[in-house]
């Protein structure tokens, strides 16, 4: 077992510096030289986590942040019908929206009011419908996009931790999609049904951006009345390391039986329901 995943050093975890160990991680990964150790380093990850550059746009890329930030290729991601994953990464949890909670891995229900700053009226809103958890992997793709055409009416942030969210930490640390911090997306379908996604910032770097925003609009109390209408499969935004995303959908927003579960891996544009 690994020093990072054993549980006395996640129950530990809370007492650290979380911003400044984020900042100095953050340094670490934009450093350009020397450039044959940034290579190296690149070069590293590329066979620890057997990633398939192929599909994405070629380098060189000056740093280990540009390398994380990669973009795909055109295509290498086709839309399925319908809603579609918004994210490469496994389903780490899935269910019904019931008395509104949604349930973190292993662990106890979250409240989902909390999880989305929301109001009671825009939990009950989503009685009945579903929840899914994506968690992109440090070694995978992290750019977001939209799931289906909708407008993202709203950004929330709420401030938080943290946490680590792999699978052991999940085990051990309690509500970290509560105590971490988050954007929440309040997004609009045409046909006026409303969902959410809510990006949810991990260790270490933790950093959430949002495409064509800078952080200073949105990552402030009050909310972000952004307005944006996006088509599906558009570029969302990014995560500067692993992390995760939670959807919160109301009823019939999955026209079909909901077919991924816990541990399945999905890709962007890969139909959900």
């Amino acid at each position: 077992m690994k020093l990072h995943r054993t549980r006395p050093f996640l129950r530990a975890y809370g007492l650290l510096p979380h911003r400044l160990l984020g900042a100095a991680t953050r340094r670490l990964m934009r450093v350009s030289r020397p450039r044959w150790a940034v290579r190296a380093a690149i070069g590293w990850w590329i066979r620890r986590g057997r990633i398939d550059v192929d599909e994405c746009v070629p380098g060189p890329w000056p740093t280990l942040e540009a390398f994380f930030l990669r973009r795909l290729r055109p295509g290498a991601r086709p839309l399925a019908a319908g809603f579609v994953s918004p994210a490469d990464g496994m389903v780490v949890g899935t269910g019904p929206i019931e008395q509104g909670t949604i349930l973190q891995v292993k662990g106890s229900p979250l409240r989902l009011q909390r999880v989305l700053a929301a109001t009671s009226a825009e939990v009950a809103a989503l009685a009945g419908g579903r929840w899914v958890t994506i968690f992109l992997t440090p070694d995978g793709y992290h750019r977001l996009h939209m799931p289906c055409d909708a407008e993202v009416a709203e950004v929330r942030w709420i401030a938080g931790r943290f946490f680590p969210q792999n699978a052991d930490a999940l085990r051990v640390v309690p509500r970290i999609y509560e105590r971490n911090e988050r954007a929440a997306l309040r997004c609009v379908t045409p046909s006026g049904a409303t969902f959410w996604l809510v990006l949810v910032g991990a260790s270490l770097i933790g950093g959430i951006e949002l495409t064509g925003l800078s952080r200073a609009q949105w990552a402030r109390p009050g909310g972000f009345l952004w307005g944006q209408r996006l088509r599906k499969g558009d570029e969302l935004g990014l995560f500067t390391f692993g992390s995760t995303v939670v959807i919160a959908a109301p009823k019939d927003m999955f026209k079909n039986e909901f077919e991924w579960g816990e541990g399945a891996v999905v890709r962007v544009g890969q139909r959900l329901g």
